[in-house]
Formats: structure tokens, sequence, C-alpha cells
């Protein structure tokens, strides 16, 4: 197993929520997103040396960019190659593709990933997925229209859709799960 640092971050948008940055020497692991984030944030990173220490140092710069609403390009490495099945990673890859502001449907993702008759299949990779946000599983909705599920809550996959620039058309509305997409839209 390698070394791995991680970091707690609080975005004010999460509103008490926040995500621990996991990262070894080679790139990111993981990425975990909490309603109610698991402690303080973590001290600023500066000057980092180590391979890891940089990796985590430019992540967090990524995230916070991210959750600040600025259009982030992730370029960190990522270090994902233990994890998954060879499937679930196509599947990751294919998520990764999807640009800021459009949506797939996991059958589209399953075409994409190279499986056009896996959307099920498709559906627990993206489950799975172990860098929500950077492989932005919260673009992938379900084919008739509706939000589908989402490993962080539905209420978290909306706010991310609405930081991206969707609202929806009641504000005070947040769906349940299974909620119409057309719910949504760019605003």
């Amino acid at each position: 197993m390698p070394d791995l640092e991680s970091a707690i971050l609080k975005p004010g948008c999460l509103a008490g929520g926040g995500l621990r940055v996991t990262v070894s020497s080679k790139g990111i692991r993981r990425v975990e997103l909490f309603e109610v984030a698991p402690g303080p944030a973590s001290r600023a990173l500066r000057g980092a040396v180590d391979p890891a220490g940089k990796i985590l140092e430019q992540a967090c710069g990524e995230l916070r960019g991210y959750f600040s609403g600025e259009k982030i390009s992730f370029r960190s490495p990522l270090d994902i190659d233990s994890l998954g099945t060879p499937f679930q990673r196509r599947v990751w890859k294919a998520l990764f593709e999807i640009p800021r502001g459009e949506f797939r449907t996991y059958g589209e993702l399953a075409a994409r990933a190279g499986s056009p008759r896996a959307a099920r299949a498709v559906g627990q990779a993206v489950g799975k997925n172990p860098l929500p946000v950077i492989f932005p599983c919260h673009r992938v909705v379900a084919g008739d229209g509706s939000l589908g599920g989402f490993s962080c809550g539905v209420s978290l996959k909306v706010l991310l859709l609405e930081l991206e620039g969707l609202a929806l058309d009641d504000p005070g509305d947040r769906p349940p799960p299974g909620a119409r997409w057309s719910a949504l839209r760019m605003s």
C-alpha cells in the first residue's frame, strides 16, 4: 500500500459539509464528499516538498476553485490503476470526458465506455467512482430523464449541478430520488 496523505476541505457552498482528498505519490486516489464534514479543515498546504504533498496541494487548489464556481479543468495526476476493474476504469474515463454543462444517460455512458448494452453495469461502476467531482458522476441521469441516484445523496447531486450553472425551476425545491430532470434548467 502506498504512503497516503489526505486533507479535509470545507467549501462554503456545502453548508457544513466537506470533502476529504486522499493522494499517493502517484496521484489522487480518492475524493469523499460528506454532508457533515468529518473534522476540521486542514491547514493551508504550502511549500510541500514530497511528491504526495505537492499533488495534494495541487488537487486541493483545483477542488477549492471548482467549489468557488470556477470552470476548472482537473489536471492533477490520478492514481487509480489499482482501483476497480478494467470495465469500471473505462466507465470512469468516460465520466471524465463529460464536459461541464453537459449530461449523459447511463445508456449513453455505456456506449462511450464501449459496452452499449451495459447501462445497469455502468450504473454500478458509477456508484463505485472513487473521484466524484473529478469524474463527474453527478452529470449522469437516468434514461427516463430522472435525476437517478448519487452515492453522496441526491441533494448533493443537485447542489453540484447548480454550482455548474443549473437551477431548479423552483429554487425552494430539492428533488427526491427519481425526480424529473426537467425540473432543472440552465441559468
